[in-house]
């Protein structure tokens, strides 16, 4: 979770719980409906 926050969002993992653990949740929560809008979209073109 950490490394696709660094590699898409360019949030290194120490300026990641630097921050208020409501943000954190925030992204995390975030990171996840990316994933899955991209399992969605992966589905519909058969990949």
């Amino acid at each position: 979770m950490l490394h696709a926050c660094w590699v898409r969002h360019h949030l290194r993992p120490g300026e990641f719980w630097r921050l208020p653990r409501g943000e954190q949740l925030f992204l995390m929560a975030s990171m996840e409906l990316e994933w899955d809008a991209e399992k969605a979209t992966s589905a519909k073109r058969g990949g």
